[in-house]
């Protein structure tokens, strides 16, 4: 019978590792080693690991005094585990009954060398798909200066696959849980220059190898990262989400499989950045406007029910019997709604990040409000008028 390791680090945070501990435990019914990570755990969230792991024998913890990335963490899992398989568990993963015997069988019976399963996002309940809808096949092309890769998008809609058929992948896709043979990592590296986009670049080097990767549909878990991160876990979750270092590794991953273009840019990096400082956005709101006085919050609808809003009275925008009903259609559309808002009250506006396109793409919209109303703050994160 196959041996197995599982290789247990964080992501971008840590204050869901325990549960998804508890559920490797209660779900995976062969006998199995555990390599944890401890880099630099915060003490609340390590003594909840703790009590997950106390009495295990089948457990190694890893300690380190300082973050690692991602990549640096699992190559820490392969100098230790010695069993015929490795499978690498990210703490924000949350894995359903019989997860890792399937990808076994997988790999056995298929074969392959690597196998990943079907991946949900968002907590147990949720349906909607996780995946990377750019990695689908790779074409070699003649350019002007030599021959390149060529990255093509998956064919057909992940979201309505509900996997009942196995089947070989040419790219291995996301990186929340894999499953590999430990001879792989004879013929394959992590690269711990690597920090973003990890998953592209172990993908094309699975590729480059000609590993053969299947995808296991019967093996279902979920990733999951909570909306705003915990405040615990905020040093962690910007030292992951570091520009500098992120921009680097698309010049890497670029330059290193000589692709055409690289369709990742920064772009979900400095999201996760801007989700970062949304306690930092409840502290600035809280500094301008009165948890009794109503305000128009244009955010499309992404806060709705979030504890960063909670004790505010929120006006979606635009507005329908107290619900988000889309973005406005044209200018005129906008400052109608707007001035309705307005008048039924609402003291401020406030734009979030993710909705400053709007005030690019509603010219009429934005010169109306910036010519009429001041402003009570802009930055990085939210711009806000002063309706009174």
């Amino acid at each position: 019978m196959s041996t197995v390791t599982i290789g247990f680090f964080p992501r971008e945070q840590f204050s869901l590792a325990a549960k998804s501990l508890e559920r490797i435990f209660e779900y995976t019914h062969i006998p199995f080693n555990l390599i944890v990570i401890d880099c630099n755990t915060p003490k609340v969230y390590w003594q909840q690991i703790e009590q997950v792991l106390e009495g295990r024998s089948n457990v190694t913890v890893i300690h380190t005094d300082q973050y690692l990335q991602a990549n640096q963490l699992r190559n820490l899992v392969i100098q230790k585990a010695t069993d015929d398989f490795v499978c690498f568990v990210e703490n924000d993963v949350l894995v359903e009954e019989g997860w890792l015997s399937h990808l076994i069988a997988a790999c056995e019976e298929q074969p392959a060398d690597v196998a990943v399963p079907r991946i949900i996002e968002g907590p147990l309940g949720a349906t909607s798909i996780h995946w990377d809808k750019h990695q689908g096949q790779v074409r070699v092309v003649q350019t002007a200066n030599d021959i390149q890769w060529e990255l093509l998008p998956a064919m057909g809609d992940q979201q309505i696959d509900t996997g009942d058929h196995r089947r070989t992948l040419a790219l291995a896709g996301e990186a929340h849980c894999r499953l590999y043979r430990r001879s792989v990592f004879d013929r394959f590296a992590f690269d711990e220059e690597v920090i973003y986009l990890d998953h592209l670049d172990s993908s094309l080097a699975l590729y480059d190898a000609k590993i053969p990767v299947v995808f296991e549909p019967k093996s279902v878990v979920h990733f999951w990262h909570p909306y705003p991160p915990c405040p615990d876990d905020l040093d962690y979750f910007f030292f992951r989400w570091e520009l500098e270092q992120s921009g680097k590794s698309l010049e890497r991953i670029q330059k290193k499989w000589n692709l055409v273009s690289l369709y990742g840019d920064l772009s979900f990096a400095i999201e996760r950045n801007h989700i970062g400082h949304l306690y930092e956005i409840r502290e600035k709101l809280q500094s301008l406007i009165s948890p009794q006085e109503p305000f128009i919050l244009v955010d499309e609808d992404r806060l709705n029910g979030n504890e960063i809003i909670a004790g505010f009275r929120t006006i979606p925008f635009t507005e329908h019997c107290g619900q988000y009903w889309g973005a406005p259609t044209d200018d005129q559309m906008a400052i109608r709604e707007f001035d309705r808002l307005r008048q039924m009250g609402a003291g401020a506006i406030v734009f979030l990040w993710h909705t400053f396109w709007w005030l690019d793409y509603y010219p009429g919209f934005r010169d109306y409000l910036y010519q009429t109303f001041p402003c009570l703050l802009q930055n990085d994160h939210l711009i806000a008028f002063n309706l009174r």
